[in-house]
């Protein structure tokens, strides 16, 4: 399980509650949907009715069995979303109730977004793939451990760059970290820096020779988006990606959100439920993304019709499809831009999933039939957990087959 994670210690809240799971599947055109207090599964003819029947119940069923907290689920398709499904608790303690606006945490699965940004600079010939990472930030990339070496954007998006995430040295903070994203960066990679680990930060691997997943070099891939075009990066998204979607929920920062409506992360331990809190972290695109299921419905949706939903295009045709490219095949040959392949109910599909304190997010698609499933939880992964949303997913994928025949 590919994960952001750190042992940062929890905000302890020790409460003793159970929490109810009332199932909300809903037509994602019904602007009403998040307030419905039962199913409304009127996605436009009976056969797609008859596809969602029952859903609700197996789908909540999973979830308590796991003592998922809150859940909320998507099915898409190329340029359409389906299906959308709410379950069980936002905040425990205000017995606030999932919707389908809920910003959840996606971890891991924000990489996804900043493989859009950095398409979107490939696409506008801001930077290739060979370019040299040394040629577009403004301090000097070296890894200590191997001499001769050119770190090039090819490399920060497949996991080959040999930069490696040193966990005692990448800061959570509770709230918005105070550190700025090419001020953490320089730290940990330049000698000298405040986070900077001549061993423990760098493989002994040439660029594009082994895959290691990283965070941090991710992290530097979306600082490519500031240094070469002088716009921070969650700008650019905002701009370049959330708005054209119509992705009112989304953004990267807990300042973009009244903190009220956010699902919170917990721990979960037996029938008791711990808050974590609200935490970020300087290397946020790697995984600090906030977003509605609503919200992230749509980029998928948009992602598999080749860059474009109603209208709006987020990539050119050609950009998108490049996109589930493998650029070092020889490393791996299912690492894309970030996403990446896996098998999941026996379907060969692409995407990302995340995990972090309180965080536990998958967002996949099956480019055979364009099915997108995405599940988005405030818990951590747990084996329950996982078997539970491999049983949602499976479900998911075979209800919007139904529908797509």
């Amino acid at each position: 399980m590919t994960t952001r994670w750190n042992g940062w210690l929890r905000i302890a809240g020790l409460l003793v509650i159970l929490v109810a799971f009332a199932g909300c599947g809903t037509d994602p055109d019904d602007d009403d949907a998040a307030d419905d207090d039962a199913a409304d599964d009127d996605t436009g003819d009976d056969d797609a009715e008859d596809a969602w029947a029952g859903v609700d119940e197996l789908v909540a069923e999973h979830a308590e069995e796991a003592k998922i907290i809150g859940l909320a689920a998507a099915v898409t398709r190329p340029g359409e979303v389906l299906w959308l499904g709410t379950y069980g608790l936002a905040h425990v303690q205000d017995g606030r109730a999932v919707t389908v606006d809920t910003p959840f945490m996606l971890a891991s699965a924000s990489k996804t977004v900043t493989a859009t940004a950095v398409m979107q600079l490939w696409e506008d010939g801001a930077l290739a793939f060979d370019d040299a990472v040394n040629d577009i930030v403004p301090f000097a990339l070296d890894n200590p451990r191997v001499e001769g070496e050119t770190i090039a954007v090819r490399h920060l998006v497949t996991h080959t760059s040999g930069i490696r995430d040193n966990w005692g040295l990448m800061p959570y903070s509770e709230g918005d970290s105070p550190y700025g994203l090419g001020e953490f960066l320089e730290g940990y990679l330049v000698d000298g820096g405040s986070w900077y680990d001549a061993t423990a930060n760098f493989t002994t691997a040439m660029p594009g020779a082994a895959w290691e997943y990283g965070n941090v070099a991710t992290a530097l891939a979306g600082y490519l988006v500031e240094a070469s075009t002088g716009t921070a990066f969650d700008d650019h998204c905002d701009d370049q990606i959330f708005a054209p979607l119509q992705m009112e929920n989304t953004g990267w920062h807990l300042a973009d959100f009244d903190e009220d409506e956010l699902a919170m992360p917990y721990e979960v331990s037996g029938n008791q439920q711990f808050p974590y809190g609200h935490y970020g972290y300087p290397d946020y695109p790697d995984g600090q993304l906030r977003t509605s299921i609503h919200d992230l419905a749509r980029f998928l949706a948009a992602v598999t019709a080749d860059g474009e939903l109603e209208g709006s295009r987020i990539l050119e045709e050609a950009t998108a499809q490049q996109m589930f490219e493998a650029l070092e095949p020889g490393a791996d040959p299912v690492q894309y831009v970030f996403w990446y392949g896996e098998t999941i109910a026996g379907r060969s599909v692409i995407g990302h999933n995340g995990g972090d304190n309180g965080v536990a997010t998958e967002m996949f698609f099956d480019p055979a039939t364009g099915i997108g499933v995405i599940v988005l939880m405030n818990v951590d992964w747990t084996t329950p957990v996982e078997a539970a949303c491999a049983a949602i997913q499976e479900l998911l994928f075979e209800r919007g087959e139904a529908v797509a025949q």
